[in-house]
């Protein structure tokens, strides 16, 4: 199922070749082309409707794995981000960050639906993209409840009050399509007819609009600013290569497929997620660690992506 693996030059071309629509972007937002109210829109674009459509037609046309194949699979990346949040909160207490909680979500939460799909797509092939929607099932459930909590804590009313409050985070349109694709898969449907046809254009939008607004995003930032916390280049070296190197060697021996592996652990060697960002002003805590982290990683994973890929 899975295409020949790529060599370290292929995988560093495929990231250049991701990372130009970034530069894009963050050209168009200095032009005055893209920015605020319209990042903000298109970001809502992408992640409610053609990232979802993108998730759905990963099943449309393809050679479908067994199921009990999936299901290590999804038990396998359960496991990983288990081993991930358990690096995640003893890491910031090691380095004495003042914001511990902000950090711990840098390390523990990659960005695995606006840069994850499309760049396991790119490295590792359609393909891939099937066993992405699975691999990230434990993604939503976790980063809406523990990694809220990295970020808030504990509220006034107390863990229950923060399950309920994760529960109603969690129903997203990327979750929903994750668990069809997981339900369709597991019993055979592959073969969505003009519908599919009719997904899959929506579906390639994804792409190109999340890597413009990636681009965009960062030059809200100044460099100087982004590149002055050693703290933030710790976190980021865990969640870049740290963690995924510890999930390459703990699962590597469990994994039925190189793809399953490949695909656990390129997905967690994404640069960090955006919802920290917003979680943080949501909470009204310093949001700077988080996008310090951002800034890094987005940057240091044209290089690190491809050499975890070599390595997997």
């Amino acid at each position: 199922m899975r295409a020949p693996p790529m060599g370290f030059i292929e995988t560093a071309l495929q990231m250049v070749t991701l990372a130009i629509p970034i530069l894009i972007g963050y050209v168009a937002h200095k032009l005055g082309f893209l920015g605020g109210d319209f990042d903000s829109a298109l970001s809502k674009l992408v992640i409610n409707i053609t990232l979802p459509c993108m998730i759905l037609v990963s099943v449309c046309g393809r050679e479908l794995p067994p199921a009990t194949e999936l299901l290590q699979l999804l038990a396998l990346s359960a496991a990983g981000y288990v081993m991930a949040v358990i690096v995640a909160l003893i890491a910031p207490r090691l380095i004495r960050a003042p914001e511990s909680g902000a950090y711990s979500f840098v390390i523990a939460f990659g960005n695995v639906g606006f840069i994850g799909f499309p760049v396991l797509n790119a490295v590792l092939g359609p393909d891939a993209v099937l066993y992405a929607a699975i691999a990230n099932i434990p993604w939503y459930i976790l980063s809406s409840s523990i990694g809220v909590l990295m970020i808030s804590g504990l509220p006034e009313g107390g863990l229950a009050k923060a399950l309920r409050a994760s529960a109603k985070r969690l129903v997203s349109p990327m979750l929903v399509a994750s668990l069809i694709v997981l339900a369709f898969a597991l019993v055979g449907i592959n073969d969505f007819g003009v519908v599919g046809d009719g997904l899959s254009n929506v579906g390639a939008f994804t792409t190109p609009a999340a890597l413009l607004i990636c681009g965009s995003s960062l030059a809200n930032y100044s460099a100087r600013e982004m590149l002055s916390n050693w703290r933030a280049y710790v976190a980021t070296a865990l969640r870049l290569v740290g963690v995924p190197l510890l999930l390459f060697a703990t699962l590597r021996g469990f994994a039925a497929t190189p793809l399953i592996l490949s695909v656990i652990v390129l997905g967690q060697a994404m640069p960090v997620a955006t919802n920290g960002i917003l979680y943080c002003l949501m909470y009204g805590m310093d949001a700077k660690p988080v996008m310090q982290g951002m800034f890094l990683s987005v940057f240091a994973s044209i290089l690190t992506i491809p050499l975890m890929a070599l390595i997997v």
